[in-house]
C-alpha cells in the first residue's frame, strides 16, 4: 500500500507543478501585465524543478543499498562552482529584467484617465468620490458593501486616502493590491477589459470587523455607465422628507445615521439632539452648503459614544445643504432641507 501510496505521488506531482502555475483569466490590462509575468516565471522555474528533483530522485535511487560503511568521497571542481552560481544568477537576472518591465506598465499613470475616484477606507467602509462627476458612493457599514462602477475599456484613476488606520485596496480579479495608509494619498491607474462584477475588499487587518469591509467593482459598456451617470446625480438631487420643524433628533449607531434626509423650517434656529449610540467610537454632526464643503454652515464637536449632547443651528435661508459626521465622511451623510 505504501508503494502504491508512493507512485501515485510522483505521477500526480507534475500535474500539480503545472497547475501552481495557473492563475484566473485578469480583468484588467495590468493583470494581464502581471499574469504574462507569472507565466514568464513558471517556465524559467519549472526546468530547474525538473532538474533538481530529477537529479535528487536518481540519487536516491541510484544509493539506495544500506550500509554502515562510507561511501566514496569526492569533491567538487572550480568548474562545478562557476556553473553552480552562473545559471541561478543568470536565471535571476532575466526574472528581474521581467518583473522590472511588469512593475512600470502596472505604476504608470495614465495622463488622461477617462474617470477619476477617490477611494476613502475606514472603519469598515468604502467611499468613493466622483471627481469629475460631481458626485459620490458608498455603502453602509456592516450592512451594505459600497458599489463602484466604471466603463470598460477606459482608464480609471483611483487615489487612496483613510480616514484612520491603515487598509489596502485589493481586487483579486484584478491581481493589484495597494495600500491605503493615513496622512498619505496613494494612486495608480487601470483599465477594465471585461464586463463583471468584481469583489473586493481589505486586505491589511484594520480592527475588529475588517473582514467585512468590502466592495464591489461594475465593469459596464460606456452607454450604461454613463446611463449610471445621470440617475446617480438625479438621485443626489430630489432627495426630499417631510419637514421637522424647528426640533430634529439624529442617531448615529453601527457607524451611520438612522436617516439620509433631515427637513426644517427656513429662517429659524434649529433644536438638535444629537444621540451617539456606538460605544468609544467618536462622531459629530456637520452641516455645508454641498458634499464638497466649500462652506461650512454648522459644526458639533466630535464626541464618543454612548452619549446624547444637544445644540442650536442658526437660521438658514431655503435650500439644499448636505451633512455628514466629519469623523467617518459621505457614508454618514444625507441631505438637509430647510424648507420654506
Amino acid at each position: 500500500m505504501a508503494g502504491w501510496a508512493r507512485r501515485r505521488l510522483l505521477l500526480t506531482a507534475p500535474f500539480l507543478i503545472l497547475l501552481s502555475g495557473c492563475a484566473a483569466v485578469p480583468a484588467t490590462q495590468q493583470g494581464g501585465d502581471v499574469h504574462s509575468l507569472y507565466r514568464t516565471i513558471f517556465l524559467l522555474a519549472a526546468p530547474v524543478v525538473v532538474i533538481v528533483e530529477g537529479f535528487l530522485l536518481w540519487m536516491l535511487w541510484r544509493y539506495r543499498r544500506h550500509t554502515d560503511e562510507e561511501p566514496p568521497q569526492s569533491f567538487g571542481t572550480k568548474r562545478a562552482l562557476v556553473i553552480f552560481f552562473l545559471i541561478p544568477t543568470v536565471i535571476v537576472g532575466v526574472d528581474y529584467g521581467f518583473g522590472e518591465a511588469t512593475l512600470a506598465s502596472v505604476d504608470r499613470i495614465d495622463p488622461n484617465p477617462q474617470v477619476v475616484i477617490r477611494a476613502e477606507g475606514f472603519q469598515w467602509e468604502w467611499t468613493f468620490y466622483y471627481l469629475n462627476e460631481g458626485f459620490f458612493t458608498t455603502g453602509k457599514t456592516l450592512t451594505q458593501p459600497a458599489q463602484m462602477e466604471i466603463p470598460v475599456d477606459e482608464p480609471v484613476k483611483i487615489l487612496l486616502h483613510s480616514r484612520d488606520v491603515i487598509h489596502s485596496f485589493f481586487v483579486p480579479s484584478f491581481l493589484f493590491k495597494r495600500d491605503v495608509i493615513p496622512g498619505r494619498t496613494n494612486q495608480f491607474t487601470f483599465t477594465a477589459t471585461r464586463l463583471g462584477v468584481y469583489k473586493g475588499q481589505c486586505a491589511e487587518f484594520c480592527g475588529l470587523y475588517h473582514s467585512r469591509m468590502t466592495f464591489y467593482v461594475h465593469v459596464v459598456t460606456a452607454s450604461d455607465y454613463s446611463a449610471w451617470v445621470r440617475r446617480a446625480r438625479n438621485a443626489a438631487l430630489h432627495v426630499t422628507c417631510p419637514s421637522l420643524g424647528t426640533h430634529v433628533r439624529v442617531t448615529a449607531k453601527n457607524t451611520q445615521w438612522n436617516t439620509n434626509c433631515i427637513a426644517v423650517a427656513a429662517n429659524q434656529q434649529i433644536a438638535l439632539s444629537v444621540s451617539n449610540q456606538d460605544p468609544a467610537i467618536d462622531h459629530n454632526f456637520a452641516v455645508y452648503d454641498s458634499s464638497k464643503r466649500t462652506k461650512e454652515f454648522f459644526q458639533t464637536g466630535r464626541f464618543p459614544g454612548v452619549a446624547t449632547k444637544d445644540f442650536a443651528i442658526s437660521p438658514l435661508p431655503p435650500g439644499r445643504y448636505y451633512f455628514q459626521c466629519d469623523v467617518h465622511g459621505p457614508a454618514m451623510s444625507g441631505v438637509y432641507v430647510v424648507t420654506p
